[in-house]
């Protein structure tokens, strides 16, 4: 099994999860929030866990957790696309690194940039941030070497930024959610980082 094709199991499990939620009813999404969504709480205080390590088991759970279909559809649509691409340029044996990292780069970006009333962190959105991040960079690095234009990709990184902003005000005004641009900066850096380091493999 690949490393881009571990990401499968993932993608499957979120399905079945948000399937399975659908079918039980709104009660069981907010107690699955509640449980397994990350929450930028003090870490370095005692509180009371729901059950054990479930301060440090929140920094991965969140991604299995969607607010709603759409929410999850995006994700599911996202990783696959970003799966095959990363296939193509050569990178299969750094996907599921990509993606794991990235998953803890946005809950540790939130958990340092937290707001002032923070909200639940969930959803896959870190993952697909991560990898478009790393895919996005690694085509910069590769224009770089080469002495290659970088404009088209500066006009990609604007959409990609454009995009993100439209998202953010588009699904906030339809569903009673928020976006937390901090996740999603911090699964960002972590695939550029990424990309940096392992430009040479």
């Amino acid at each position: 099994m690949t490393q881009s094709q571990r990401i499968s199991p993932f993608i499957l499990a979120i399905t079945a999860i948000e399937i399975l939620l659908l079918f039980l009813g709104p009660g069981y999404r907010q107690s699955a929030v509640f449980y397994f969504s990350f929450a930028p709480l003090d870490l370095t205080r005692p509180y009371k866990e729901v059950f054990f390590f479930q301060k440090y088991l929140m920094f991965v759970s969140y991604e299995f957790i969607h607010s709603n279909v759409i929410h999850l559809l995006i994700n599911v649509i996202a990783l696959f696309l970003l799966g095959r691409i990363l296939r193509k340029l050569g990178k299969d044996n750094l996907t599921f690194l990509i993606f794991f990292l990235s998953i803890l780069g946005g809950a540790t970006f939130y958990y340092f940039l937290k707001p002032t009333n923070p909200v639940p962190l969930l959803g896959a959105n870190c993952a697909s941030f991560g990898l478009l991040a790393f895919v996005l960079n690694e085509e910069l690095i590769k224009r770089l070497r080469r002495r290659r234009s970088i404009s088209q990709i500066i006009y990609v990184l604007f959409i990609f930024v454009f995009a993100h902003i439209l998202y953010f005000y588009a699904f906030s005004a339809i569903m009673p959610v928020s976006v937390i641009w901090q996740g999603h900066l911090g699964a960002f850096c972590t695939g550029a980082i990424l990309a940096y380091v392992y430009r040479k493999t």
